[in-house]
């Protein structure tokens, strides 16, 4: 088999997306010796670079993008590998903030596609044929060896313990805020989730830990200390940080201990913006790829879809941003109500997959918007979207208007017909159906 077309490859790769372990658990806990097999088959591409891993329930993805951009700012050939994308698989794999030739892909997913063919992992390991994420993970590895990569800058999938990038021997880990989620697999305190994401800090290698809940932080504190890991955290180096949502970028400052102070502009707008950036730069600075001036630029430059993207449809703004924790949202919230502040005249489209704290979310955006829409995020990730309809509507004040609009452009409409402005919050999945329509109407 040759593929002709990256889109055969993405559809091949996510056709092993269905099958079914005869054992249920099985594939999970099993996790990491499938990964190690079959990087053992691929003759281990991911030990050709240096990797920065990082986990946390919000902010990876954009801690993620500041490192690559702080990396290839100082001049190294940089990877990035993400998940999952928003309108476009190649948002998952890049190199310096570029996607990657087609031919490259290609030549890449022929060599994975050959190799699957004539592997199987033992019974004992579940499913004989290895799982969409861990392919795409592979994937990632595969193009970063062939793109001779010096860094590669690798987010987690779910979790950190059994999560497939999670076979990595890093340079170092970096983790970020950690909040309620995925908790029918993670587990329902933060005590028990921080403990899965903990897992991915290394023997004897630095970790850089975001502003942590206590109970949070005791976790990582002593994950560090049985892995005799140099810990670095925000809470300990930050003296101050001040940042303030404006159209023209999300405005921030902050000074650290050690005497370090940086005014920034960032394109990614949103209040968290300020500490995930600070974790990066922070990153940088100790791991020595650090670079005045370039690094400030190239932080202030870098941008993902789906962070606080601000569009315009039928005449209104319209803010799409991701966020999956009551935390998030309640950040998520706060940056917009700063540049529109009238409860009244506001909407919000919100959705989310199962798992995830929907009461906790529903109760930060019931008691900020007057009219929510309740709509349903991409049909890849399951989603009880009726269920939270009847959440919101259980929880509602007599001032909410509440409605359920599974059609995307049909809650857009219904939204913005008396609204002055609209949020659209929630799950990756849904700013993934959105976007299409909303960057057709930017045209």
């Amino acid at each position: 088999m040759s593929f002709s077309s990256f889109g055969e490859v993405t559809s091949y790769l996510d056709s092993f997306s269905y099958m079914q372990t005869s054992t249920p658990g099985i594939l999970r806990e099993a996790r990491l010796e499938r990964m190690s097999l079959l990087l053992d088959a691929l003759s281990h591409p991911e030990e050709s670079f240096k990797a920065v891993h990082v986990a946390g329930s919000k902010g990876k993805g954009s801690t993620c993008c500041y490192l690559s951009a702080l990396l290839t700012a100082a001049g190294y050939r940089t990877g990035l590998y993400l998940s999952p994308h928003l309108s476009d698989y190649r948002e998952r794999f890049s190199l310096n903030g570029t996607f990657f030739d087609d031919s490259l892909l290609i030549r890449c997913a022929d060599r994975l596609e050959k190799t699957v063919r004539n592997f199987s992992l033992p019974p004992e390991y579940g499913q004989e044929k290895p799982s969409t994420f861990e392919l795409y993970t592979a994937y990632a590895y595969m193009l970063f060896e062939a793109a001779g990569c010096e860094y590669a800058v690798i987010e987690t999938g779910l979790g950190g313990r059994l999560d497939a990038t999670n076979t990595l021997n890093p340079v170092a880990s970096v983790i970020t805020p950690i909040e309620l989620e995925h908790t029918n697999v993670l587990g329902g305190t933060i005590e028990k989730i921080a403990t899965e994401k903990s897992k991915i800090i290394k023997k004897n290698r630095p970790v850089f830990l975001s502003i942590l809940r206590m109970d949070a932080m005791e976790v990582m504190k002593k994950e560090a200390e049985r892995q005799n890991a140099l810990l670095y955290s925000l809470s300990d180096e930050l003296m101050s940080l001040q940042t303030d949502t404006k159209e023209c970028g999300e405005v921030c400052s902050f000074s650290f201990a050690d005497g370090y102070n940086a005014s920034l502009v960032l394109s990614m707008r949103g209040e968290v913006q300020a500490e995930n950036a600070a974790l990066a730069l922070l990153a940088a600075r100790r791991l020595g790829f650090y670079v005045q001036g370039k690094s400030e630029k190239a932080v202030e430059t870098a941008s993902l879809p789906g962070r606080f993207e601000m569009h315009r449809y039928k005449g209104k703004p319209v803010v799409m941003d991701v966020c999956h924790t009551k935390v998030s949202a309640m950040h998520t919230v706060s940056s917009f109500t700063a540049l529109y502040p009238h409860k009244d005249s506001n909407a919000c489209i919100f959705a989310a997959i199962d798992g995830k704290d929907i009461e906790g979310m529903l109760s930060i955006i019931l008691a900020s918007f007057r009219k929510v829409v309740i709509s349903k995020p991409d049909s890849f990730r399951k989603s009880s979207s009726r269920s939270i309809y009847e959440k919101a509507l259980a929880m509602k004040s007599d001032d909410n208007i509440v409605v359920y609009e599974e059609n995307s452009r049909s809650a857009l409409d219904e939204a913005v017909s008396d609204s002055s402005a609209v949020l659209i919050a929630g799950s990756f999945y849904l700013a993934s159906r959105f976007g299409g329509i909303l960057n057709v109407e930017q045209q």
